[in-house]
């Protein structure tokens, strides 16, 4: 997500923009929790596009260490369904199309915390 942070920045803002006249306050949290729920879908989309369009760079001559790249991506994957479903690890399943046990196993696996963060 670094690599356009200027482009992430400006889709954020249109999208506020666009949320607020779509969202109308109602002096309660339920348009914050929207608001968030909206730039964490859209922070995760930019992640996504940003990764679709990288090449990826294998080397001739040593190759590629497949199992460690589909690991990060499984990461990935995995932050980015947490971050949106705000830590909660059923509904982050659900995000990925997988069971809640499945989520957990890889999350073991992978070293990854709760709050989406690995180590």
């Amino acid at each position: 997500m670094t690599k356009h942070p200027a482009a992430q920045v400006s889709a954020i803002k249109v999208v506020h923009t666009m949320a607020t006249h779509i969202f109308a306050p109602r002096g309660n949290t339920e348009f914050v929790d929207r608001m968030d729920a909206l730039r964490s879908l859209v922070r995760s989309l930019l992640h996504e596009a940003t990764l679709r369009t990288m090449p990826v760079n294998i080397d001739p001559e040593k190759g590629i260490d497949f199992y460690e790249n589909v690991a990060r991506f499984e990461i990935q994957l995995i932050e980015s369904a947490l971050e949106m479903s705000g830590g909660r690890q059923n509904r982050a399943a659900k995000l990925l199309n997988m069971k809640t046990s499945t989520l957990c196993t890889k999350m073991k696996q992978l070293n990854i915390r709760r709050t989406g963060s690995h180590t």
